[in-house]
């Protein structure tokens, strides 16, 4: 499998951008912050950077406005860890697909349960 130099970056950003999240900011995230993927733009200029975080709708929201609170000392780590001519612009999103997922295999369940009382 061959992978473009923007597969690469976006691989290692998942990498550094965890680590940076999980040790080196002063204070601590108000959850676990999960770092799910990363999209890269084909000219390096913008990266946007998927999360999920565990506990409600408050909590997630406390997560994101963490992230983009923080979003420059992040990559200014990432720069100090990273060798690129030019960093790109991050942007934080939250990433609904683990709970979209968590809710699929709540309905297959119910439906075969309910198939099994049939």
């Amino acid at each position: 499998m061959d992978f473009s130099r923007v597969d690469r970056l976006q691989s290692q950003f998942i990498k550094e951008i965890s680590d940076i999240v999980a040790n080196e900011l002063k204070d601590s995230p108000p959850a676990m912050i999960t770092i799910t993927r990363a999209e890269i733009t084909r000219d390096l200029k913008f990266a946007r950077i998927f999360f999920s975080a565990f506990g409600s709708d408050e909590g997630i929201e406390h997560c994101d406005e963490y992230l983009r609170r923080h979003t420059g000392i992040i990559r200014h780590l990432i720069g100090r860890r990273i060798r690129i001519r030019a960093l790109p612009e991050l942007s934080f999103h939250y990433d609904a697909s683990i709970e979209n997922v968590m809710r699929i295999n709540e309905i297959l369940e119910q439906l075969k349960k309910d198939e099994n009382k049939s």
